[in-house]
């Protein structure tokens, strides 16, 4: 049986949606891999939850304090590890979990106390790792290449996007938007020149009234509720201008790409909002817990009457490449990633994998292996101590190779991944914790050869770290050098 996952995090009208949005982007990222339950409080907001997850409710009477001890009695830790994402997670918790054997991924944006998460997630664009506490297994997964997306975001923030005109408005304020901001900047907006529709996205937990008045009596005021992702994305793509928090919205507007005039209203915004800011990606509205509907309206007449707006989505591209989800998947994999060294019973397991044919295919020598030549070639390598032959597991499960030949001045490094667990992306996990293996013992760099036409492995070594050397003929097939040093 195969690890499976926890998500963690509760949200209702009192305290917020954002932390089970921010964990069901993760579910879709992770869902391909391995299976889940979602775990929640009894008293979080039900009906936003998707219809396909396995829920699991806490009761109310089991405090924070008690949690971990409740978790340990339903999810047995040598079969689920987890990830959470909420305020009342701090220190003690995450000992309490790592004590009941957990394996942890703790999403942050808070930066405070003593934390004992084997990961730890914070998607801010300006967050220093000098500034955390942690332990020394602890590996931090910092900064906007953690982008916590939903696919389609993933999608759109791979693509470039231009915009000529600011005629249609998306405005979006979260699940409860206590301070109605919703309402103000709509009305904002209906007196701006220039904005012809104007789309509202209010949240599951939104208890207000006049802006359903305010849309009646303006036909170019269009309101929305409970958005699937892609219907929300098809809604941000019409739209040319945006007005929403610096919070996982924003981030989403971010890719998609448009002008986005965002500011905070509580504590855990702010620290987004100001690298936002700070890198160009937003018009900053600042705090907008006093905000009128005329600061509204100043602050949408500056976005407006800029002949140029590229500047916006040119700070966004930056921002956000794309690949925020491989990098989550890299992360659970090298937890689920180990290795051990090739023994005389992996004689027959590699013979078969090595004469797989896309293995051979993107091989220097393409020919079938003889098993009679395997057999000496193998027993002489995992003694040989020059060689260190490596059996990559995930799960524990045999997985495929890395072997590392050590040579006169350098290393060179081969890979294969088995057939049965090619799709799960773990060449880079496998390259990436090998090498750690290989640096405790050994410090001469690593060299990598690869044809120039296998851009799926280029692209695996780049993800573990390699660098691009040089170009060099290899048997007279055109192929990249890429190397990797000590850190």
């Amino acid at each position: 049986m195969g690890k499976k996952i926890v998500f963690r995090a509760d949200g209702n009208s009192d305290t917020g949606l954002g932390h089970l949005y921010r964990l069901f982007a993760l579910v879709e990222i992770y869902k391909k891999q391995f299976q889940f339950v979602f775990v929640t409080k009894a008293a979080s907001t039900k009906t936003i939850f998707p219809k396909d997850y396995p829920i699991s409710f806490i009761p109310e009477d089991i405090t924070v304090a008690d949690e971990p001890i409740w978790l340990h009695q339903h999810f047995n830790p040598s079969e689920y590890l987890i990830i959470a994402d909420g305020y009342q997670f701090k220190s003690n918790y995450q000992k309490q979990l790592k004590d009941e054997g957990y394996y942890l991924m703790y999403i942050d944006d808070l930066v405070e106390g003593k934390l004992y998460a084997d990961v730890i997630v914070n998607h801010a664009a300006n967050v220093d790792a000098s500034n955390y506490q942690v332990q020394p297994y602890t590996s931090l997964a910092l900064g906007t290449e953690y982008a916590i997306l939903r696919p389609l975001f993933v999608k759109a923030a791979q693509t470039e996007r231009r915009i000529n005109v600011t005629t249609n408005a998306f405005v979006c304020f979260g699940g409860a938007d206590a301070l109605d901001l919703s309402y103000k900047a709509t009305k904002a907006l209906l007196q701006t020149d220039k904005i012809k529709s104007i789309h509202v996205v209010l949240g599951a937990a939104y208890k207000h009234s006049e802006i359903e008045t305010l849309a009646s009596q303006n036909a170019q005021v269009k309101l929305y509720r409970n958005l699937d992702e892609l219907a929300l994305y098809n809604l941000m793509k019409s739209c040319h201008l945006a007005i929403a928090p610096s919070s996982t919205i924003v981030y989403e507007l971010c890719s998609v790409k448009m002008p986005i005039l965002s500011g905070y209203f509580i504590d855990n915004q702010i620290s987004m909002y100001n690298a936002l800011l700070q890198k160009g990606a937003i018009e900053g509205a600042g705090d907008l817990t006093t905000f009128t509907v005329e600061d509204f309206k100043a602050k949408l007449n500056i976005i407006i009457n800029q002949k140029q707006v590229d500047h916006y989505l040119k700070a966004q591209e930056k921002l956000f490449d794309g690949q925020s989800s491989n990098r989550f998947i890299k992360l659970l994999n090298d937890f689920m990633v180990s290795f051990r060294k090739a023994t005389k019973e992996d004689m027959m397991l590699v013979y078969n994998w090595s004469n797989d044919p896309l293995v051979r295919q993107n091989s220097y020598n393409t020919d079938e292996i003889d098993l009679g030549n395997h057999k000496k070639w193998f027993n002489q390598k995992i003694i040989d101590d020059k060689t260190l032959f490596l059996i990559a597991l995930f799960d524990n499960q045999p997985a495929g190779v890395v072997r590392y030949e050590i040579k006169e001045g350098h290393t060179v490094v081969g890979i294969l991944v088995a057939e049965n667990f090619r799709g799960k992306k773990l060449s880079p996990s496998f390259l990436s914790e090998s090498a750690k293996y290989y640096f405790k013992q050994n410090h001469l760099p690593i060299f990598a050869y690869i044809k120039e036409e296998n851009k799926a492995s280029i692209k695996a070594f780049e993800s573990a770290g390699y660098s691009f050397y040089k170009k060099e003929s290899v048997k007279e097939i055109a192929s990249f050098v890429y190397k990797l040093e000590k850190k």
